[in-house]
């Protein structure tokens, strides 16, 4: 089986000889911009403008659980053991234990720390106001790099030995025992 995202909100699931659509899981408009990653026959993912952290099951594309972790999510997860980890436009490292299926811990950036504050709401959620004055293309530009201050982590995380390294938009590549 071959499993990948896509920009109609779909992730897909294809027989790796034939090229043949097994199943498609629908996100309800919401993309799946990063990878999906495997294990013990369960596919995690992402979805980009929602938020929403997914597990499905892999032969069949049926829902397990879903995480509202409310900041849109670019990055791919990566596992190591039974904890995944995922990187949130908060600016947030995120540990999910998969045998609980809850986040355990998560690692502010520190552009997160600074800046996170200004551009977001009492609820959690994206403060967009806060950065785009209007839809002009030069309000825009401005917006998506006051955005970017926030130290989001649109990377994927690697995993070598017992330590987990990141990128973040505040120019900084952290590395976490």
């Amino acid at each position: 089986m071959v499993y990948f995202g896509c920009r109609d909100s779909n992730l897909y699931a294809l027989d790796s000889h034939s090229g043949e659509k097994k199943w498609a899981f629908n996100n309800k408009g919401s993309w799946v911009i990063g990878s999906p990653v495997a294990k013990d026959g369960k596919l995690y993912f992402a979805t980009s403008d929602s938020g929403l952290f997914r597990a499905v099951d892999a032969k069949t594309g049926a829902e397990i659980y879903t995480l509202n972790l409310i900041w849109p999510l670019f990055s791919s997860p990566a596992i190591a053991g039974n904890t995944l980890y995922i990187g949130s436009e908060e600016g947030k490292l995120i540990a999910i234990d998969l045998s609980t299926q809850q986040p355990v811990w998560t690692f502010q950036t520190d552009g997160s720390k600074e800046n996170g504050p200004a551009l977001t709401k009492p609820d959690g959620k994206p403060k967009y106001e806060a950065a785009f004055a209007d839809g002009f293309y030069d309000s825009m530009v401005i917006g998506v790099d006051k955005m970017q201050n926030v130290g989001m982590v649109l990377s994927s995380p690697v995993i070598a030995g017992n330590v987990v390294y990141f990128g973040s938009t505040d120019k900084n590549i952290y590395a976490l025992e």
